[in-house]
């Protein structure tokens, strides 16, 4: 049996295969409250599995917590089932996962951000409103 060394084709394959992931991965993650869910129960996974060599009560805490948030975003808000229990040894489930809360993540920080700077600017305008008087 022969033994497919073209790299450029492996990668290809992956990336078609995480796109399409991907797409199925959000259109299952399309409610506000199932994504801020997800923002959370995300990382409390994540973050479960080093707690978990320190603190087993703690990491497990984490874990069931984060979970517990998952399920209950699919439930309350989107009405339907996880991804992952579709196939829960697909890696490309688990990255979408974790593009999908990053991508929340920075967009609530970079509008955290515009927001502060417009406020910012309007300080500044109603300063200079006043010393001009």
């Amino acid at each position: 049996m022969a033994v497919d060394l073209n790299v450029d084709s492996w990668k290809k394959d992956w990336a078609d295969s995480f796109q399409s992931e991907r797409a199925k991965y959000e259109s299952n993650h399309r409610t506000p409250g199932c994504r801020v869910t997800h923002m959370f129960g995300v990382p409390m996974i994540i973050l479960s599995l080093p707690v978990f060599f320190f603190n087993r009560k703690g990491g497990l805490t984490l874990f069931a917590v984060g979970w517990i948030l998952q399920f209950y975003g699919h439930l309350v808000f989107e009405k339907n089932s996880p991804v992952f229990l579709e196939n829960p040894w697909n890696p490309n489930t688990y990255v979408s996962a974790l593009s999908l809360v990053g991508n929340e993540w920075m967009s609530f920080f970079k509008g955290f951000h515009e927001s502060l700077m417009s406020h910012k600017s309007v300080a500044n305008v109603e300063a200079e409103q006043v010393t001009e008087l």
